[in-house]
């Protein structure tokens, strides 16, 4: 085998592209040369300096050894390594970093590093040593890394967060041709261990974890993609995030049209302010317009159907109802009455008993109440006396009959021309920025922070949204779950070898469904040989 020098010319520049070439003698005798690998395009000598090293690595492939002469060393992570380097590269995600890195002078290559500890986050979530001890002892490509590289690279992700995220949604709208015209937010929490930096701070938890201090994220997706995020502090009211998210797009990426989709916690207060038309959720409880009109009929036989029922000025109303979601509501009812019902009796027996101790109080007997029934108090009539030692209940049947009416309808509100249809589907599509807060506490370990600086907890969170953003690039190409892909590529290993006392790396046999999932994704099986460059 050898390297061959391959030259194209386009619009006057001469392009040089590098291929591993080998002779074969043909059936009548002649020899030709055949083109074992393509090798794209070359475009400095370090490139062609790595290509000269592949070409070596494959014809250390066709050499014969002894089994005895073959040591197996170490192993490493190859399968999703090799995907997340490929996406990486494609679309643009490096490219934005390095570009925003350019005028720092670093020991070390923070792009890389920053790679690998988003590559890490895919494989094994966990604290910054643990990513650090990973990428040194399993990760794949090899680096060189020392400890405190890991933390010297979050800084600058950082300090250029804001060029980055230009710059990779410049990439993705060239390599995807990203829709958007239609944009989803939400916002999520995450709690500290420990006191945390100036940014934690107690708040609304979506965790349930009152007792953590924490902070708030709020993530702009489009088509699916993360392209954009924010941390705030852990006190900060949903509502006032919104403004300043919408002229950040409108400012940085320079969206001026876009119907912006959030929940209705995002969207209180700000209706009449927003400078841009919206799909929103109306409150279904303490709402006099949601009363009004969430108990109207939605004509057809669709199981997802619509019907516009109210405008208000711009602002148009859709109810919606949603049969698997009726469903739902009406068995959840069913057993919200069962247990407020075992509940009421079980209370009533103990206000009535004379047992030891002090008896209990009006007052004690209502706050048992509010704190067991919550919400679902709204379906009994409940009578408390403490002179006559006894509790009577019934249930609120007209309450009882308003909510099986409502049950599976929520309601929408739009300034948008779109279908009624068009705004349940795409209000529904912001169950993807939910799935991604899901897929980013429970599979990418967002939580807890450890960071003491409010810039490493960011940088932290950083990484995190970056092995989102290629988790949900995998998933858009292959219309598989993230998860069904890492339980599929996670067996693929690269291991080290000792042959005479020289290194190679050789990866272990790839089954179909692997090789299934690397067609989907468009990405080319690593070879049989691989080259730590």
């Amino acid at each position: 085998m050898h390297l061959k020098r391959v030259t194209s010319k386009h619009k006057g520049k001469t392009y040089e592209y590098a291929q591993i070439v080998k002779s074969v003698r043909r059936e009548d005798g002649k020899s030709s040369i055949e083109v074992v690998k393509s090798l794209g395009r070359m475009e400095s000598e370090e490139d062609w300096e790595r290509a000269e090293k592949i070409k070596e690595a494959m014809e250390k492939d066709e050499k014969i050894v002894r089994l005895k002469d073959v040591e197996i060393e170490k192993q490493f992570e190859l399968g999703l390594g090799w995907v997340a380097e490929e996406l990486w590269d494609r679309h643009g995600i490096g490219k934005s970093l390095m570009n925003a890195f350019e005028s720092r002078k670093h020991e070390f290559d923070p792009e890389k590093i920053a790679f690998m500890l988003t590559v890490n986050r895919l494989y094994r979530p966990g604290s910054d040593l643990s990513a650090y001890r990973w990428i040194r002892e399993r990760g794949w490509p090899r680096v060189e890394i020392e400890k405190q590289w890991v933390y010297r690279t979050l800084d600058p992700l950082v300090e250029e967060k804001e060029e980055i995220e230009k710059n990779m949604l410049q990439e993705l709208k060239n390599n995807l041709d990203l829709d958007l015209s239609l944009v989803f937010y939400d916002l999520t929490s995450s709690y500290f261990e420990g006191e945390g930096p100036e940014l934690a701070k107690f708040g609304y938890s979506r965790d349930k974890r009152k007792d953590k201090k924490q902070l708030v994220l709020g993530v702009v997706m489009a088509d699916s993609v993360p392209i954009a995020h924010r941390v705030w502090p852990g006190n900060t009211d949903d509502s006032s995030t919104l403004e300043k998210t919408v002229q950040d797009l409108k400012d940085r990426f320079g969206i001026e049209e876009m119907v912006f989709v959030a929940d209705r916690g995002v969207f209180k207060g700000n209706l009449e302010d927003l400078d841009h038309n919206y799909i929103g959720s109306v409150k279904k409880r303490k709402s006099n317009l949601s009363e009004k009109l969430l108990p109207k009929n939605v004509p057809g036989s669709k199981e997802k159907r619509t019907a516009e029922i109210h405008t208000d000025g711009k602002k148009r109303y859709i109810l919606c109802l949603d049969e698997d979601r009726r469903e739902k509501d009406l068995e959840n009812l069913e057993e919200t009455v069962e247990e407020g019902e075992s509940f009421l009796e079980d209370l009533e027996q103990r206000f009535k008993s004379k047992g030891r101790g002090r008896p209990m109080t009006e007052e004690g007997a209502w706050k048992r109440i509010h704190k067991n029934l919550g919400r679902s108090k709204r379906l009994f009539q409940i009578k408390v006396e403490e002179k006559n030692r006894k509790i009577e209940w019934e249930l609120d049947q007209e309450a009882l009959e308003y909510e099986k009416t409502i049950a599976g309808k929520f309601l929408l509100v739009t300034t948008t021309d779109l279908k009624p249809d068009k705004v349940m589907e795409e209000y529904k599509n912001l169950k993807d920025v939910e799935q991604a807060f899901d897929d980013l506490k429970n599979i990418l370990k967002l939580r807890p922070i450890g960071h003491r600086t409010s810039k490493r907890a960011k940088g932290h969170i950083f990484i995190c949204i970056l092995s989102l953003i290629l988790a949900k690039l995998m998933e858009k190409h292959t219309g598989r779950t993230f998860e069904n892909m890492k339980e599929k590529l996670e067996p693929l290993k690269t291991n080290q070898i000792k042959i005479h006392g020289e290194k190679i790396y050789k990866r272990n046999t790839i089954n179909p469904e692997q090789e299934e999932i690397l067609s989907e994704l468009d990405v080319e099986k690593p070879p049989k040989t691989l080259v730590n460059v």
